[in-house]
């Protein structure tokens, strides 16, 4: 399968600057016009996308192209792109999309686009073939490129052909093709800071990773014989007793809503905790330490 990750901008509906905002992209003023603000416009039963390649032009033959090709047919394009703090992640897709090596001038502009200024583009598809996701389900995460490892880098078009890219393509394909989207507990509604951070999202799912958690909760018992928070010392089963039985929450002591990539989870970087203390260890950014946390806490309470 032919696949292309572009980084733009991000906004809300890339339907117009108009009500929106364009946020880590083309400058949009009197002067300058990112042209991706328009990239889930239709027009005429076709959608026209816009991003800056390294050197004006994408390099098709890496899909598959000829040289002296000028375009190339049916390409999955994966639109990626961030809020200020959040990482990037999939906003939205092209499928079946023809890629153009130069940009081309759109022939025939609706209102929409020239008002906004917007008449260029390198990619287009058909309406029916493009999906945007909303800000609340923008949490697949694409890594930044590491020594040794896959991820996007420092241009904002990726081939991802490296072998170390496949996991990612293949969890970037998986959404769109089953639309599953990992749903986060309530936590994450009442502790995410800035809309649509999908770093934090990630953090929070992992902490959520039955087998992780599972494995921290066996640990704990063999070694305590309870699941007691470490913040405050509150148990669940002496509270509630037999409805109680094996609950907790656990918490990563390691920021990761601050980091980009796979992450390999240590049970020493976990810790038990109630859901009141876990949520307001998440309140704050940075997040509190539980020694921070401890000290808030009445010695009599704990």
């Amino acid at each position: 399968m032919k696949v292309l990750f572009c980084n733009i901008g991000w906004m809300r509906n890339y339907n117009g600057i108009e009500g929106d905002s364009l946020n880590r992209g083309g400058s949009y003023n009197a002067g300058a016009t990112g042209h991706e603000v328009c990239n889930f416009s239709k027009a005429l039963g076709t959608v026209y996308g816009f991003v800056q390649p390294s050197g004006e032009q994408i390099k098709i033959e890496k899909l598959g192209a000829k040289k002296s090709d000028s375009s190339i047919t049916g390409v999955t394009v994966i639109w990626t792109a961030g809020p200020d703090k959040g990482g990037t992640v999939v906003v939205g897709w092209y499928k079946e999309a023809t890629v153009y090596r130069e940009r081309k001038t759109n022939p025939k502009p609706t209102t929409k686009h020239k008002e906004n200024g917007v008449s260029k583009y390198y990619v287009k598809a058909k309406a029916e073939n493009v999906f945007l996701l909303p800000i609340s389900a923008r949490n697949f995460l694409i890594p930044r490129a590491q020594q040794g490892g896959g991820g996007i880098g420092q241009s904002n078009v990726w081939y991802a052909q490296h072998l170390k890219d496949r996991k990612i393509v293949a969890g970037a394909l998986r959404l769109i093709k089953t639309g599953i989207i990992d749903e986060l507990p309530d936590l994450d509604n009442s502790t995410s800071g800035k809309e649509g951070n999908p770093r934090l999202q990630n953090h929070l799912r992992r902490e959520r990773n039955s087998k992780i958690v599972r494995q921290k909760k066996d640990i704990t018992l063999k070694e305590t014989g309870a699941l007691r928070c470490e913040v405050c010392n509150f148990d669940f089963s002496q509270f509630y007793g037999e409805l109680g039985k094996d609950f907790c929450e656990v918490h990563h002591l390691l920021q990761l809503s601050k980091a980009d990539g796979e992450v390999t989870t240590k049970l020493e970087e976990l810790a038990v905790v109630c859901s009141n203390c876990h949520r307001i260890i998440h309140k704050h950014d940075p997040m509190l330490t539980l020694n921070q946390l401890r000290k808030v806490i009445p010695q009599s309470r704990r």
